[in-house]
């Protein structure tokens, strides 16, 4: 058996070849995941500086994972879905259903043990140029280095072998079902609709992905924010099942489409062969949805973060100096026009966010920056929005406010502990006092002097907010040779200040585009190579060159068109559901720029890839139409 999936794979190599491609991509990306994950667990120190990595790579996976399994899935499902005739063919000659699985499930085997190690290797040593990125963005100690480990690449074979595989038995699953003389019939003409086990997945995924979409009405900010960004993905998923359905619905009306022969003949295939395009649109939707979803998700964290710190500041003018001690505090509260000067410290510390795994250091423990309020609280120049609790607890030792995100996170509300591990390597339990809603801006713990104080942390000054009587005072302030800006500049300066982690940010995206491009666009010409025999049979019937070539550019643009469709169907609750978690009842904030050239690489990917295909294969035509 192993012999006939040998040779069934020379056989057919253009197809494996694009499956070759693909899961050494998705190898790659898997293995690169692993290399971040591993890389914040092996993290030395006591203080589990590895958190932040971790929680890096979690997020990443998600996104990856969900994308490798659309992307192999389809991949894998086409290259086996144009080797129904042969499938159905060796049924007809007297192969059990058992002999033909088996063979189809050797043959996907065969070529991921191949092709995984071949992309997740080279993998290994890409994710390395993210080092310098994780470096400024401050999510990894100084002199870090990646984990060097071949368990990545057995970690991304463990996860693509069995992905393949199902995707492999399902895909000539229909094929082995059915009688051998009528599984050669639907091999060259596809069933109409879909199986009710398939409508059934696909009116689940959708009604999964819409409630994922608005579970920020249940649970805001970031987490229910986070839940409501994988709704886009439910919803493609749905839409790749749903696709036949989908595609009979949307041209159904289209016979009565005035146009000549090339429209015809193209609109008539998208009809009849819907299941076809369905597998070509299904990755150009995901480049869409992918890019429109991230940056929409990572401008409406930056634009939250805004509005938040903005809606607090209650101060006139914010010096940010730091280290300032007390002669110059006292120095600055002098200055003519200054009515009140109110410092606020930060202490870098850990906190455990998570006590069911006590014995992980990089994941039951969170790097955390906690802010330091004075006595009394600073409700003069500081409007925290506290939801539960009082702020003026504070002053008490071991005491400390939560974000409402963070309380999620952990678990905790007011009247229960959080354990805290200082500089020091102390770890004392810190009562929390009082939940409040503006994380975000202000940070998700906040602190009184005592408390860091009590463990021997030192929380010196690195912000003062002050009230101001004069316009002059800014002139005054910023003559003792220190930072000065009004509100509205230090919010710009603070929504400014993370291109470190933006620029990290759109390095992993652009990763996933490029996954995802190179695959739509191995789908789109995998799909039309494997019409020559049509193509050919056009030619001989007396269709021009002319007039396939206009087929084709029709099929590529209801392609680019059917897909972007999707996409913004799938996109839509995704990051209204994003935007209400966090910005409240608005209007999201899109990139344009970003939608727009994700719009004209949904457009044109098609076009470049179908299109030359086509022509090349009417040479071929031609050629042997001469010299036969």
């Amino acid at each position: 058996m192993w012999s006939l999936a040998r040779s069934g794979t020379r056989a057919h190599l253009a197809a494996m070849t694009g499956t070759f491609v693909v899961l050494a991509l998705a190898g790659a990306l898997v293995a690169g995941t692993g290399v971040l994950f591993e890389s914040g667990l092996r993290t030395s120190g006591d203080a589990g500086e590895g958190g932040l990595l971790v929680a890096l790579a979690s997020s990443f996976a998600g996104t990856t994972l969900v994308l490798v399994v659309l992307v192999v899935a389809a991949t894998v499902s086409l290259a086996l879905r144009q080797r129904q005739r042969d499938f159905a063919l060796l049924r007809a000659v007297g192969a059990t259903r058992a002999q033909v699985r088996r063979l189809v499930g050797l043959e996907v085997v065969l070529v991921t043990l191949v092709a995984v190690p071949t992309g997740a290797i080279p993998g290994l040593f890409a994710v390395r140029r993210l080092t310098p990125l994780l470096l400024e963005a401050q999510m990894v100690p100084a002199g870090f280095t990646m984990a060097r480990s071949p368990l990545p690449v057995l970690v991304a074979v463990a996860f693509l072998l069995p992905v393949a595989h199902l995707a492999a038995r399902l895909a000539s699953r229909e094929t082995l079902r059915t009688p051998p003389t009528t599984a050669v019939r639907q091999s060259v003409v596809e069933p109409a609709g879909i199986g009710p086990v398939r409508r059934i997945s696909a009116l689940a995924l959708a009604v999964c992905g819409l409630v994922a979409a608005f579970s920020p009405l249940v649970v805001p900010g970031t987490i229910g924010s986070a839940a409501a960004a994988t709704s886009a993905f439910l919803l493609v998923a749905a839409a790749a099942l749903a696709g036949p359905l989908l595609v009979a619905w949307v041209l159904g009306a289209t016979h009565r489409v005035p146009g000549g022969p090339a429209t015809t003949l193209a609109l008539a295939n998208t009809r009849g062969f819907s299941r076809r395009l369905t597998t070509a649109v299904v990755p150009l939707a995901l480049v869409l949805a992918v890019g429109t979803v991230q940056t929409t998700v990572d401008d409406t964290v930056a634009e939250a973060a805004t509005r938040q710190l903005a809606d607090g500041l209650r101060a006139d003018l914010v010096v940010t100096s730091p280290g300032l001690d007390a002669a110059g505090l006292a120095e600055l509260a002098a200055v003519p026009g200054v009515e009140s000067a109110t410092a606020l410290g930060s202490v870098t510390a850990r906190v455990r966010v998570d006590d069911e795994l006590g014995g992980i250091e990089a994941l039951s423990w969170e790097a955390a920056q906690l802010r330091t309020l004075p006595a009394g609280g600073a409700g003069r120049v500081l409007d925290l929005d506290v939801v539960e609790g009082d702020l003026a607890a504070l002053d008490r030792p071991d005491t400390v406010a939560i974000s409402r995100d963070a309380s999620l996170d952990t678990g905790k509300g007011v009247g229960e502990t959080l354990l805290i591990r200082w500089p020091s390597g102390v770890e004392a339990p810190a009562e929390v006092v009082a939940v409040h809603d503006r994380g975000l801006g202000f940070g998700g713990y906040l602190t009184g002097r005592a408390t860091p104080a009590a463990h021997g942390a030192d929380a010196a000054p690195d912000t003062v907010l002050l009230t101001t009587s004069g316009p002059g005072a800014e002139q005054a302030v910023a003559g003792l040779g220190l930072t000065v800006r009004d509100e509205a500049g230090y919010v710009a300066a603070a929504s400014a200040g993370d291109d470190a982690g933006r620029a990290l940010s759109t390095a992993m995206l652009l990763a996933l585009l490029l996954f995802v491009g190179i695959a739509a666009a191995n789908t789109l010409v995998l799909t039309t190579a494997g019409r020559r025999s049509e193509l050919t049979l056009l030619r001989r019937t007396g269709a021009t060159n002319a007039q396939l070539v206009g087929m084709a550019g029709v099929e590529a643009l209801v392609a680019g068109v059917a897909a972007w469709v999707i996409a913004v169907a799938a996109v839509v609750p995704s990051v209204l559901g994003v935007s209400f978690g966090l910005l409240g009842p608005s209007v999201p904030p899109i990139d344009l720029v970003t939608l727009g050239g994700l719009t004209l690489v949904v457009l044109l990917v098609p076009l470049l890839t179908v299109v030359p295909v086509v022509v090349s294969a009417n040479r071929r035509a031609g050629a042997e139409m001469i010299r036969g």
